[in-house]
């Protein structure tokens, strides 16, 4: 892993941010809702069923008054001129009885008519196969042949909650009985009438009670859907408010970093502006002095030589540290160049490529050109640079360096430098960009929060994860940006041809001047050089 890092880069916000308030209050809406649309089904149900039995009732006893009227009229006060009694038993009378009562129901929904005397035994029916029977009658017979008038009966083969399943439902499966006293007239005038039987009429009402259970269930389904539905579109809601929340909670964190990050810097600036003339100075006087003292001893002395190249190593180091401090506590703002990010990874691993060769780490690139950025290209070379001596570093020995860069799909310019070390402790990770957090011997911890600092000043961003087979993986990305076109020059005009003019001889050091630019980078721009 990256030994020299400090402080996890940018870890990523929450994305599902528990709030159990409001999930817990969206199933207890879903259960109230449903409930309740199950009671206002079902009550509005019951309601539609009680009015069609009301109705039902109210036609059986208009179709019983009509038929006391038109059997009493048409044939018991005839038959009983005629006869002086009635015997239903002779088929005359019977049959005159049948006219009568099928002149009144024919083309009404009627199942079935019986008539019952005294002894509760059936003197008519719509079916003859019933006359002279015994015992068939209901309960409530004996209080009609004394002139009551009970509630009509629903009759059913099958429960109401299973009749919903089993639609279409067959013939009689639901009938309504309906009893009602045979009254003849009043014999003088304020006296009761004389009651001749008992009228039971039975209706099929099983296409009408289907059409009840069938609006019972589309009532029913309505309500469960449109609960889920209302279900739905809370817990939506609920989970966009989750997503605004997080990423408010994640900008509110990024902000607080950056107040901490900020604080600490103007903290450590005012430190450093302190002792940076105290160190530096004589800093540089040691490494002069130690330097020359080593051009004056040439190879006279070893052990003089050796202490004295100490000193110059040492001076130097603690040169870098003082660097690393300043360049992290006082950054610079970045330039706005063109840089093609290519060209600075090409400068870079031709500074490292003698140092890497000699610890044994090779370098395999995948990297595409004309990977353009708007930027600071110095800064960039070090952003770069120190994340391939941090990998270099980590490995701590041979190893390899696996280099890439693309397009990325977001706009962004993407640069991943994997290496085949031990990787990011996950314990950690969230501490690796933290600034003075080192797991190296000797490291500043500045290596890593230097890098974020100048990719986030170009507006990019950094990121720290481990490998898919191992290793320390940094990705940075950067906003791409367009090379600018290259305007085509003008056809110059003709001139006459200049006179030969003398060769003068080239003055002292004109050659030294002439090769110092190519001693610098390909653009021009100064490599990176030791302290000397």
């Amino acid at each position: 892993m990256f030994k020299g890092g400090t402080a996890a880069a940018g870890a990523t916000a929450e994305q599902d941010l528990p709030l159990s308030y409001a999930r817990t209050l969206s199933w207890l809406s879903l259960l109230v809702i449903m409930a309740t649309s199950l009671v206002l089904s079902f009550f509005i149900a019951n309601s539609a069923r009680e009015a069609l039995l009301t109705r039902q009732e109210n036609f059986s006893r208009l179709l019983a008054e009509n038929l006391n009227h038109q059997i009493y009229r048409r044939f018991a006060l005839p038959t009983l001129l005629a006869h002086g009694r009635i015997a239903l038993r002779q088929a005359s009378q019977y049959e005159r009885l049948d006219q009568v009562v099928q002149s009144v129901v024919h083309g009404l929904p009627m199942e079935r008519l019986r008539i019952y005397d005294f002894t509760r035994v059936v003197a008519y029916s719509t079916s003859r196969e019933e006359l002279g029977r015994m015992g068939v009658g209901p309960e409530s017979l004996d209080s009609t042949l004394r002139g009551g008038v009970p509630k009509p009966e629903l009759i059913s083969n099958i429960p109401d909650w299973r009749a919903i399943f089993h639609l279409p439902l067959p013939s009689g499966t639901f009938v309504l009985r309906t009893l009602y006293p045979l009254r003849g007239e009043p014999l003088q005038p304020g006296a009761e009438p004389p009651i001749m039987g008992a009228l039971e009429l039975t209706q099929d009402i099983t296409s009408d009670y289907e059409q009840i259970l069938l609006f019972q269930g589309v009532v029913v389904v309505t309500c469960l859907l449109s609960s889920v539905i209302m279900f739905a579109l809370l817990l939506m809601l609920i989970q966009r408010a989750e997503r605004v929340l997080a990423d408010r909670m994640a900008k509110n964190r990024q902000l607080e970093n950056e107040l901490h990050s900020n604080e600490k810097l103007v903290s450590m600036g005012r430190v450093i502006a302190s002792i940076a003339h105290e160190i530096r100075n004589p800093l540089g006087i040691i490494r002069s002095s130690a330097e020359l003292l080593q051009r004056r001893m040439g190879k006279a002395d070893a052990g003089t030589s050796r202490i004295l190249q100490a000193i110059y190593d040492e001076s130097v180091r603690l040169s870098q540290t003082v660097n690393d401090f300043l360049d992290y506590a006082r950054p610079r703002q970045p330039r706005q160049d063109l840089v093609d990010l290519d060209l600075v990874l090409s400068q870079v691993l031709a500074f490292l490529e003698g140092e890497l060769g000699r610890v044994g780490v090779a370098v395999e690139r995948a990297t595409s050109p004309g990977l353009w950025v708007r930027g600071d290209k110095d800064l960039l070379y070090r952003a770069i640079y120190n994340i391939l001596v941090n990998g270099q570093q980590a490995m701590d020995g041979p190893g390899i360096i696996r280099i890439s860069s693309r397009m990325g799909g977001d706009g962004r310019v993407v640069l991943e430098a994997l290496d085949s070390g031990p990787g990011f402790d996950p314990a950690l990770l969230d501490s690796v960009l933290d600034p003075f957090f080192t797991t190296k011997d000797g490291g500043t911890g500045l290596g890593l929060p230097i890098v974020s600092s100048i990719v986030n000043s170009h507006g990019g961003e950094i990121q720290l994860e481990n490998g898919p087979e191992g290793g320390a993986l940094v990705r940075i990305l950067l906003p791409a940006a367009e090379p600018e076109k290259p305007e085509e020059p003008e056809a110059p005009a003709a001139a006459p041809a200049p006179a030969p003019a003398e060769v003068q001889p080239a003055a002292a050091g004109s050659g030294a001047a002439a090769a110092q630019p190519a001693a610098g980078r390909e653009d021009g721009t100064p490599g990176p050089r030791k302290e000397s």
